[in-house]
């Protein structure tokens, strides 16, 4: 199994809309094959070091995980997210 989580920054105005990245970003589950489970949480933390919020999703291996970056609702839900982020940094692994 791989888990890959991804770290975002938002933009200013990105903040306001995090509900909308939430439900985009759920809704994947159920459309990708391989992809097991997915959580976004919404970060309590402050500081220089803190990000806004975390994706965690789990796919079944590695052939998963590379097909759900070219699956269509992947490239969907980008549309909707990547306008409000300002930085993100992603770490995949072997569970």
């Amino acid at each position: 199994m791989i888990r890959h989580i991804v770290l975002w920054r938002l933009k200013p105005e990105g903040g306001e809309r995090f509900e909308e990245i939430r439900a985009a970003l759920q809704a994947q589950q159920g459309r990708v094959p391989g992809l097991l489970r997915i959580e976004v949480g919404r970060s309590f933390a402050s500081g220089r070091r803190a990000v806004d919020f975390a994706l965690t999703c789990d796919f079944e291996g590695r052939s998963a995980l590379e097909g759900y970056h070219r699956h269509a609702a992947h490239h969907e839900t980008r549309a909707i997210v990547d306008p409000f982020i300002e930085e993100h940094w992603i770490a995949d692994y072997e569970l």
